[in-house]
């Protein structure tokens, strides 16, 4: 079966093509550019996903993934969570919600956090979702020139994930472990 990914985050197609490519999955991702911008008003990245995958279905017809992540940090109560994307504002850059964060933790003592990912498969009558947690920490000085968001400030066992290769990262992600969930599920039905 071919699924329509509802995404237009090139590094999150890059990175959910390279998984699903490389991960056994009998169904085939692909992606599209015109996706339509959902805006991501819910609560919980889980409603967010929900959301995105039903109002790409309306429009395209076709099954759909939908992703929602966020960035979960101990010592800010969950912050900044399902608004990571938009944590420095609504068309803050990736550098701008990095340094904001940073500065909220100055005083920390606590910094450990995780990436949360759920991926939502809809078909216009069933909703199946997944997901993927990534534990590690926040590091003040940021660190590699790969990946996007908050990677290059998301050391997991003394690497950030900036500096990791696109193999390395895929390998122990939190978008990978909640694909891999999905495809169980998808391949029952």
């Amino acid at each position: 079966m071919d699924i329509l990914l509802a995404s237009n985050n090139k590094n999150k197609q890059k990175e959910l093509l390279k998984i699903f490519q490389e991960s056994g999955c009998k169904h085939t991702l692909i992606v599209n550019k015109d996706i339509p911008d959902v805006i991501e008003d819910r609560n919980t990245i889980e409603e967010n996903a929900k959301k995105k995958a039903q109002e790409c279905y309306e429009v395209f017809k076709f099954p759909i993934i939908s992703d929602d992540s966020g960035l979960f940090v101990d010592a800010l109560g969950g912050q900044p969570g399902v608004h990571s994307k938009r944590y420095a504002g609504l068309s803050s850059s990736d550098v701008e919600n990095n340094q904001k964060l940073i500065n909220k933790l100055k005083t920390a003592e606590n910094l450990s956090a995780f990436f949360k990912t759920v991926l939502c498969y809809f078909d216009g009558l069933n909703f199946i979702t997944s997901e993927g947690v990534l534990k590690g920490n926040i590091v003040f000085q940021p660190r590699g020139k790969n990946g996007f968001g908050y990677d290059p400030i998301f050391e997991v066992s003394g690497k950030t994930l900036a500096e990791m290769t696109l193999n390395e990262k895929s390998n122990i992600s939190h978008r990978k472990l909640a694909a891999l969930e999905l495809f169980g599920k998808l391949n029952e039905i």
